[in-house]
């Protein structure tokens, strides 16, 4: 058909095949500029989607790797909580010191036999943390702590067979104090089908006005729950309930140091205290000189007046009812053991809500949380996004 063409001389034929030539090889051109377009760009996402971008965890490429990427939080989080506690405390050493008199044979735990001692603390905790490995996370922690003691006690003092010599009624006093507290902690977790398990142990120090030394407190709890998600489209939308255990106590059980003014504290018990003792002693002095009463017992009231009145002699000449006094106590916590309910509930990959309960006979504490997280990305991630 083209012989022909040419040999009838048609113009028009051979302009419409150099036409047709021309497209062909440009659109040609064309279509394998697009596909290598189609096929760099198709490479290029490859390799971003299938890279970790954040520079934290270690071993985050790992992860991402066998798609579970999208399992982790963000590496980095900032924390704000509110906590209050409540705890039933004994004293199981206190020595007392005036000046240079130590009055601890006189006035220790034993003879002021205390009755209740609690302590309740309300704060704001702020919290930093980042995941170093997928499955371990570190943080620092500070909070800023209001609260109060109570101490209920009863002087009592009592002779060398054990009976009671004297006893003063039962005073009680709250103690408010303010205080700073630091410290460091690390959390281990474990996942498998939605199921979850951690374990976290801090460690923390506090300073309050109160005593002379920093007091430690050591933390650990455990956890165990599951996660349920609440939209089918948002993935990141979850509630995560959970149970567990805690156990804390105090560090450094050498005791701590101190400095109290008693007549501040229980402003009525010096004038009690003589007033008592006085009156105890006139009542043995009516015994003592009745006499149907026996011999022994007369020996039995004399020696008891005469330590009465040693003890009431060395406690007014001490000033310890009107002057500061420096004092030294150990104390420990009844039960350092309670059951942990909570959950946490994310709103999505930056915010997430936590709220948390504890409870045992002696021991009540409560945490609600705000926590937000984000990420760091890395260089190398960045150079593949220009």
């Amino acid at each position: 058909m083209t012989l022909t063409i040419l040999s009838n001389n048609n113009p028009f034929c051979l302009q419409n095949i150099f036409l047709t030539a021309l497209f062909l090889i440009v659109f040609g051109n064309m279509k394998i500029n697009a596909q290598d377009a189609y096929t760099n760009q198709t490479t290029q996402d490859s390799i971003i989607a299938n890279t970790y971008p954040y520079v934290l965890p270690v071993w985050g490429q790992k992860v991402q790797e066998r798609g579970m990427a999208d399992q982790m939080q963000l590496p980095f989080g900032l924390n704000v909580n509110y906590v209050n506690a409540f705890v039933d405390l004994k004293i199981t050493e206190f020595q007392l010191l005036v000046g240079d008199t130590d009055l601890s044979g006189i006035i220790n735990s034993e003879t002021l036999n205390f009755q209740e001692v609690n302590g309740t603390t309300n704060g704001a905790n702020f919290r930093a943390d980042a995941w170093i490995l997928p499955f371990l996370n570190i943080y620092t922690l500070f909070s800023v702590v209001k609260g109060g003691t109570i101490v209920s006690l009863q002087p009592t003092w009592k002779d060398d067979t054990g009976e009671i010599m004297l006893q003063l009624p039962e005073f009680s006093s709250e103690v408010e104090f303010d205080a700073l507290a630091y410290g460091v902690g690390t959390t281990l977790v474990f996942g498998w089908h939605r199921y979850f398990s951690s374990i976290d142990l801090n460690y923390s120090r506090t300073d309050t006005d109160l005593l002379k030394e920093q007091l430690g407190y050591l933390t650990l709890s455990a956890r165990l729950g599951h996660s349920f998600r609440l939209s089918k489209r948002r993935k990141d939308i979850f509630i995560a309930p959970y149970l567990g255990m805690m156990y804390r106590d105090f560090v450094g059980a050498d005791g701590s140091s101190g400095q109290i003014n008693l007549n501040e504290v229980f402003p009525d018990l010096d004038a009690t205290f003589n007033q008592k003792v006085e009156d105890k002693i006139a009542a043995n002095q009516e015994l003592i000189d009745n006499p149907t009463t026996p011999p022994g017992q007369k020996i039995k009231l004399q020696a008891q007046n005469q330590a009465l009145t040693t003890i009431q002699e060395r406690v007014n000449d001490s000033g310890v009812f009107r002057t500061s006094f420096n004092y030294f106590i150990r104390k420990e916590l009844i039960q350092s053991i309670t059951f942990q309910f909570g959950f946490n509930f994310q709103l999505n990959k930056h915010w997430m809500l936590r709220g948390e309960y504890g409870v045992a006979d002696s021991q009540r504490f409560l945490m609600t949380g705000l926590q937000y997280r984000f990420g760091i990305k890395k260089r190398s991630y960045k150079e593949l996004l220009q």
